[in-house]
């Protein structure tokens, strides 16, 4: 990462292939665009030591990087694939966010899901943001789980003492 003053107009999105993680994706490039800001695609990998599974790739960090510009191309097939930054960490997924946080306006994650490099479930990764993100953490579901939901309309904006207020 720079060593540059930090952007806070930043929505970033966790993203590790599954459908919820590729809704998540649709859902912050929406507030992205909504608050002026620019969409953060991260990704994290873990090390495996002492043998216990073998490393997917001999460079982790591209394949990381792939696994997101892949589910970008997917989160918005048939459409205009937005500008994305990209940022693959190594480490634990939830600690990651959570300090990648304070310099975002919105951190959005899936529900559920598991990281195609690491098998982590995306629901522990959403709860631990939940709770200790220093921004604010919008959880989305996969789009069958959301297809049960009634659909709303979907305005924002930030407050003066910038919070994000959602009205659906």
């Amino acid at each position: 990462m720079s060593t540059d003053a930090p952007n806070t107009r930043r929505v970033l999105v966790a993203v590790d292939g599954s459908p919820a993680s590729l809704e998540a994706l649709r859902v912050g490039h929406r507030m992205a665009t909504l608050f002026g800001e620019q969409l953060v695609g991260v990704t994290a990998w873990q090390s495996f030591r002492h043998g216990v599974l073998p490393p997917t790739s001999t460079h982790p960090e591209e394949t990381a990087e792939r696994l997101v510009t892949t589910s970008v191309i997917e989160a918005f097939r048939g459409g205009v694939v937005p500008p994305i930054e990209i940022v693959a960490v190594e480490g634990d997924p939830a600690e990651n966010l959570i300090a990648l946080s304070r310099d975002a306006t919105l951190l959005v994650v899936g529900s559920r899901g598991h990281s195609g490099l690491a098998g982590v479930l995306l629901g522990s990764v959403s709860n631990a943001c939940a709770a200790h993100a220093s921004c604010p953490v919008l959880v989305v579901h996969a789009p069958a789980a959301a297809a049960a939901v009634p659909a709303a309309g979907l305005t924002a904006d930030l407050t003066a003492d910038q919070r994000i207020v959602v009205t659906l």
